[in-house]
């Protein structure tokens, strides 16, 4: 056998290793939470060995953060969101509705598959600096992302030229923080449905009035 077909087989080998690691491992700290769930629990319900798994994640806050990193892009490539052409789209529709339309609905599918992962992690990172570390990163990504969105908006032409852009832009993206959605899941029962169109309207109020 021919060495490039010997060495595809191993890397997807170890792709599907690792994608029945991190489902499992997913599924685990949201049933159990982050302290009950031990790395010899994931291996045990991916099938592997656990020596395996430490071939892979070295530890249990490398694993969640490989877990949520996996939930954010909805798979396992290493493409960050903001790199992905439905980012592109989103910031570059030609017009104000369609650019809130698609912004609402990236943050409201990116909710629903990372905000019981997020939860773990909240709840995790007042003991472990590492995903403390991270929680803070993702909070500063949501914040460029969102100030990047309005901002071009605006340079666009497609806010009004008086509006407090800056106001604007920490206001609404106070809205698309990860512990705003868990906040509005456990107080009111929404949707993914109902929490998109809730963002999606009140950025196209917030966006109208324009100041405090």
């Amino acid at each position: 056998m021919d060495e490039p077909v010997k060495t595809d087989r191993r890397a997807q080998r170890r792709a599907e290793t690792e994608r029945r690691l991190l489902d499992s491992a997913a599924a685990l700290f949201v049933e159990r939470g982050y302290a009950a769930t031990t790395l010899a629990d994931v291996a045990s319900h991916a099938d592997v060995a656990p020596r395996t798994l430490y071939l892979h994640f070295a530890t249990k806050a490398e694993l969640l953060l490989r877990c949520i990193g996996a939930a954010i892009a909805g798979d396992t490539e290493q493409i960050p969101l903001a790199d992905r052409p439905a980012m592109a789209e989103t910031m570059t529709a030609a017009t104000f509705d369609e650019r809130v339309r698609l912004m609402a609905e990236l943050t409201a599918s990116l909710m629903e598959r990372t905000g019981p992962l997020l939860d773990v992690a909240f709840q995790a990172a007042p003991s472990d600096a590492s995903i403390a570390a991270a929680a803070a990163a993702g909070r500063a990504d949501t914040r460029r992302t969102l100030r990047e969105f309005w901002h071009r908006a605006h340079h666009d032409g497609l806010l009004p030229p008086s509006i407090d852009l800056e106001w604007l832009t920490e206001t609404a993206t106070l809205l698309a923080h990860a512990e705003t959605y868990l906040l509005i899941r456990k107080t009111t029962g929404w949707d993914t449905d109902t929490y998109r169109d809730w963002l999606s309207t009140t950025w196209h109020r917030l966006a109208a009035g324009g100041h405090p």
